[in-house]
């Protein structure tokens, strides 16, 4: 309660909205609620073979696996990829770490030395690939992609002479800004290396956990060779992901004990979420145009009432065609306060938004991004991303916090 008390100035706000019916949520960006009417909606799986484990050779053990077997084609079907090349994980960071310590390991574990592989990341990746790649052999290269005004530049990708193979990871969509990078540019750049390299490996990697609502995810049209996805974006129970790795590309394991996932990924299955999760992903994909024209709506909507109110706040990427932004985030930026002192002041009215990417939110610092775009600036920023709960009334009251929260810190606006 002490702790509370410290950072909230206004303490019996707080408590009247914590128990409050009327909060907003506008942090879905971070994790979605469960959609209990499109959960419901999806097939049953029977109560008699829920107890079962899928590799068991019992009935019950063997019905399930074929539930298994089942969401497996789904996902494939639903991502262009086959059945082989689906791997479920327990969510979008592991499928991550899988991804690009898996795949170079293997290279090392082929007879690659370190210091002839190079790994090419943008500075806008997801802490669960920034991370992986502070923490990989110092001998591999770490090559960071020129970035313009919070997007990758495609021709940043080039190849040093003694480099054998190459791992390029890109986020699809950023998660705290909101930006969407040029995936099939950089997947054009990268079959044109190819040809001009034909003794070089060159794999593209795709973190898309935040695009599948509102983006074509058909691995075959965007042209990637790993993607990575995760339930906690779906409206739907979290626990589950999934790493797409096409045919051909070999990655170790990072975890051992079993060889469920052809050995890529021990443990039992939690198939009753495997299921709900790639249900979820297909609805997601056959309502994502709907989807996109419905929160673009609101997003446009949300950012004339901050021009019209707040003309000093910037937001981020604004001005940028519909495409290089995603619908469901507004990124604002807001001069001489603080990102998390803004954030826990909309949170005692009501308002629940992010300061930054919520894995990073027990770094006391501020984001990495924001220094990135905005150097030599005293600035805050938000985060508010729009769901399928949210309203104009939710925005209209939004802006009547953010002007409540300026006025009482004397911040222009």
């Amino acid at each position: 309660l002490c702790i509370i008390k410290t950072h909230y100035t206004d303490f019996p706000m707080f408590f009247k909205h914590l128990f409050s019916k009327a909060r907003i949520y506008l942090d879905y960006a971070s994790s979605t609620p469960v959609d209990t009417k499109m959960v419901n909606s999806f097939p049953r799986i029977p109560r008699a073979i829920k107890l079962a484990n899928p590799s068991a050779l019992h009935r019950e053990g063997v019905a399930l696996k074929r539930v298994l077997s089942d969401a497996r084609a789904l996902v494939a079907q639903t991502l262009g990829g086959g059945p082989e090349e689906i791997i479920f994980t327990s969510g979008a960071t592991e499928s991550d770490n899988l991804a690009v310590s898996g795949f170079l390991q293997k290279q090392v574990s082929n007879g690659v030395l370190p210091s002839q592989i190079a790994v090419y990341v943008s500075p806008f990746e997801h802490s669960a690939v920034k991370e992986t790649v502070k923490n990989i052999d110092t001998q591999i290269r770490i090559c960071e992609l020129v970035q313009e005004n919070g997007y990758v530049m495609p021709s940043s990708i080039n190849l040093p002479e003694e480099i054998k193979v190459v791992l390029v990871s890109v986020i699809f969509v950023q998660n705290e800004i909101g930006t969407v990078q040029p995936i099939k540019e950089i997947a054009k750049r990268i079959r044109k290396l190819r040809k001009e390299y034909l003794d070089k490996t060159i794999v593209f990697h795709v973190d898309a956990t935040q695009a599948p609502l509102f983006y074509d995810l058909n691995v075959a049209r965007l042209g990637i060779d790993m993607m990575t996805l995760g339930a906690t974006k779906l409206y739907c129970h979290k626990g589950v992901g999934i790493l797409y790795k096409r045919r051909g590309i070999k990655i170790m394991p990072i975890m051992y004990g079993g060889g469920q996932e052809g050995g890529l990924r021990p443990g039992t299955e939690p198939v009753e979420l495997i299921h709900e999760f790639t249900h979820s992903l297909k609805y997601a994909q056959e309502n994502m145009e709907k989807e996109f024209t419905r929160v673009k709506f609101l997003q446009e909507y949300f950012e004339k009432k901050l021009k019209e109110n707040f003309p000093r706040i910037r937001i981020t990427g604004a001005g940028s065609s519909a495409s290089w932004r995603t619908p469901h985030i507004t990124h604002l930026v807001i001069p001489n306060l603080d990102s998390e002192l803004l954030v826990i002041e909309l949170d005692a009215r009501g308002i629940a938004a992010s300061s930054k990417s919520a894995c990073k939110n027990e770094d006391a610092n501020e984001s990495e991004l924001l220094s990135l775009l905005y150097p030599h600036e005293k600035l805050g920023a938000i985060r508010i991303s729009y769901g399928r709960k949210t309203s104009k009334k939710d925005l209209n009251k939004t802006v009547s916090a953010i002007k409540s929260v300026l006025q009482k810190y004397n911040i222009p606006y």
